[in-house]
């Protein structure tokens, strides 16, 4: 098991140091120091902390997308993969931590212990117990839920708002289209048509719940609003396919490009017409930048969130 672990560790931070927990600092101050000697010039002030937690197997995929942000941005990254390992040995290198299979409820002190608590903390939560979730999110400025099924993460929200500003990265994922539809309801024909009817084919089903949730909290829909979610044929780069939105005299849809990261909308009423905006990076290095970078609470989301709990999933 502890070869196990090891490996694990080794995966997440390959040119990393092993050493027992208890040496984790003194030995990043050393190899901080090992550093300057050898590239030259004054320390780089650390700005902020980002805990990454989640299951092993998503673990790597985050440590590709945080990149050389741990040295470049000045940021301390701690890594951690959850499992049954009371007390596990650490990998370090100058900026970075990375712990394989911490049991979960040792994950708050975990980072309670490792974060600069003087500064700014992240957390980008990749999966785990509900309850751990609720208990590290006193130690966070910022927590980004990213997990393949949040039915669970989603419901704590409500309880861990006031403490910590939460986002969901679908939520990042989800900004084009929100965008384009904010720019049609400028148009008086759709701003003042009564809706009908809202369509999605998503190939992610809370994707497809939490933008419905968002038009329904946005437009302060009634229940006579029917909302229907459609499972696309086939998986896709795009959480969501399309989306058809029915109202007296005026219909629309937005739906990705064939083969190009663009939204092709198309408003028919009186009279016909498009759009075509970029859908920009979809990739998870952009993705969880541009969500890193944010610190303030997202009331938008929030609201969005609570109707997308009441939004049925696809049949």
């Amino acid at each position: 098991m502890e070869d196990a672990v090891n490996s694990a560790s080794m995966g997440l931070l390959p040119d990393g140091q092993d050493v027992p927990f208890s040496d984790i600092e003194s030995t990043m101050a050393q190899l901080a120091r090992e550093g300057r000697r050898r590239k030259g010039g004054p320390a780089r002030a650390l700005t902020a902390t980002v805990v990454v937690v989640g299951e092993p197997d998503r673990m790597a995929e985050a440590a590709e997308a945080l990149g050389l942000l741990s040295e470049a941005a000045g940021v301390r990254t701690i890594l951690i993969s959850e499992g049954q390992e009371t007390a596990p040995s650490a990998r370090v290198t100058a900026h970075a931590i990375g712990i394989a299979g911490l049991a979960p409820r040792f994950l708050n002190n975990a980072v309670a212990a490792l974060r600069l608590s003087s500064l700014p903390t992240a957390v980008w939560w990749r999966g785990g117990p509900a309850e751990a979730l609720q208990e590290i999110a006193h130690l966070a400025d910022r927590l980004v839920i990213d997990v393949e099924d949040p039915a669970r993460a989603w419901r704590v929200v409500g309880s861990i708002v006031d403490e910590t500003a939460v986002t969901d990265l679908r939520w990042g994922r989800l900004t084009r289209w929100r965008s384009i539809f904010a720019h049609l309801y400028d148009l008086p024909a759709v701003r003042h048509a009564r809706v009908r009817r809202l369509s999605l084919t998503a190939s992610d089903p809370f994707a497809a719940r939490l933008f419905a949730g968002w038009m329904r909290a946005m437009l302060q829909w009634s229940p006579d609003v029917a909302i229907h979610l459609v499972r696309a044929d086939a998986p896709s780069k795009w959480p969501i396919e399309s989306v058809q939105l029915e109202a007296d005299g005026v219909d629309i849809t937005v739906k990705t490009g064939s083969g190009h990261p663009c939204l092709h909308a198309t408003i028919a009423g009186k009279e016909t017409s498009t759009r075509i905006v970029p859908l920009g990076n979809g990739a998870l290095k952009a993705v969880i930048g541009e969500e890193l970078a944010v610190r303030s609470r997202d009331i938008a989301f929030e609201r969005a969130l609570d109707a997308a709990l009441e939004v049925p999933a696809w049949p």
